[in-house]
């Protein structure tokens, strides 16, 4: 009789947690559906679509499944962002804890994000952004209220959202870039896989807790160029007052692929390799910390810029070092700026003329010693400060920021 008991018992739990695990699945889905989608919509005025919501109560994990955002108006990509997977893996312990949220793992698998700017110069994330910023500034507190203080940890009470502490997670993702201002349209495609361990969603936001590590490839036609970037990360309160340090370098990489980019600056081929560290602080880049460190060689300019330039022969390796500022939303990147600098820089002027020098003497090798005597003369001429203002001149007017003549 206690067998029977016991066996009824267990079937009618079973039962019970089958039934569950249904109504979690079919009544997340359609809930997601009627209530969250819409209110995303409403708040960023945006199309998101899910295919269906899969719960394992047993195995405590939660899996939504292709998660689809469309493109706002006037773009030509019908897709922003698509999401095959995005799975959380929180325990069975976990789903009776009170209080904040422990999610041992989290897996974003297949993840496509097009970033696209139109003829028009927009950009399509901009409509998603600038909501989050007017969501922002609307929360914010009036005029002439007391400032919080700088590090005060986020109010559990003013928050939509429960505490959540990510231990482990995982994206596997492919970035596409296309710009139709640039080119037919000017395309770029990178591979990327993004761990990250402890990321939270409170605390304090200046406090660089977790550990974010990102390896990917620029896709190169059939090549692939190799980079890695290794950092910390604050507790993501906001995503655009986020902070972080990251560092990181790149293999190197035909400049060809940026070709829609690079003959804008007057340069049709080349190849480039470098370092980047970036410091982010509460959604603003430090501009002394933020740098790019770029090392060009085999560098040729276009057709254009070679008559314009005089047929200066170019530096074998040119070094550029561009400071990156401005927010997260708005980043600031100037690498036209950066080439100025560095060839009107003295090492890089003196290369220049030593290398016009080296041209002159192989020239008139086969010259009497008059001649050679002349061009000695001419060459000693050019040197010191007035042919470094006129190459900075040159160069100035070539990328659009020199002095006038």
């Amino acid at each position: 009789m206690t067998r029977k008991i016991i066996a009824l018992a267990v079937i009618l739990c079973i039962i019970i947690v089958a039934g569950i695990q249904i109504f979690l699945s079919y009544g997340l889905t359609d809930s997601l559906r009627k209530l969250v989608l819409p209110a995303i919509k409403e708040r960023y005025q945006t199309d998101v679509t899910v295919s269906r919501i899969s719960v394992n109560l047993i195995g405590g994990s939660l899996n939504v499944h292709n998660i689809n955002v469309a493109n706002p108006p006037g773009f030509e990509e019908p897709a922003m962002l698509f999401i095959e997977r995005c799975g959380l893996k929180v325990g069975l312990p976990a789903l009776f804890k009170a209080g904040s949220a422990d999610i041992q793992k989290a897996v974003v698998k297949d993840v496509v994000l097009t970033v696209s700017r139109n003829k028009n110069g927009a950009l399509n994330l901009d409509q998603i952004i600038s909501a989050m910023q007017s969501q922002k500034n609307a929360g914010a507190a009036p005029e002439g209220s007391p400032a919080p203080e700088a590090r005060r940890e986020t109010n559990p009470k003013d928050r939509a959202l429960p505490n959540i502490i990510i231990k482990k997670m995982e994206i596997m993702s492919r970035l596409n870039y296309l710009d139709w201002q640039i080119g037919q349209p000017f395309k770029l495609g990178i591979e990327m896989n993004l761990l990250l361990s402890n990321i939270a969603n409170y605390g304090f936001d200046d406090s660089l807790s977790g550990n974010i590590n990102l390896r990917g490839n620029i896709l190169e036609n059939d090549k692939k160029c190799a980079f890695d970037l290794n950092g910390r990360i604050s507790p993501i309160t906001d995503p655009l007052l986020v902070s972080f340090d990251l560092s990181g370098s790149m293999q190197t990489i035909d400049l060809k692929t940026f070709r829609g980019l690079i003959e804008n600056i007057g340069i049709q081929d080349g190849k480039a390799s470098g370092t980047i560290t970036l410091v982010c602080r509460k959604g603003q880049f430090d501009s002394e910390k933020s740098i790019i460190r770029l090392k060009l060689t085999d560098t040729v300019p276009t057709k254009e810029k070679a008559q314009q330039m005089g047929n200066i022969p170019m530096p074998a390796t040119i070094n550029l070092i561009v400071p990156v500022s401005g927010s997260l939303s708005n980043p600031q990147i100037n690498v036209a700026d950066a080439i100025l600098r560095s060839m009107t820089s003295e090492d890089t002027v003196n290369s220049i003329l030593q290398s016009i020098i080296d041209s002159k003497k192989t020239q008139r090798a086969v010259a009497e010693k008059e001649g050679q005597k002349a061009a000695e003369s001419e060459t000693s001429a050019t040197g010191g400060k007035e042919p470094a203002k006129k190459i900075k001149n040159l160069f100035g007017d070539i990328l659009g920021t020199g002095e006038s003549k």
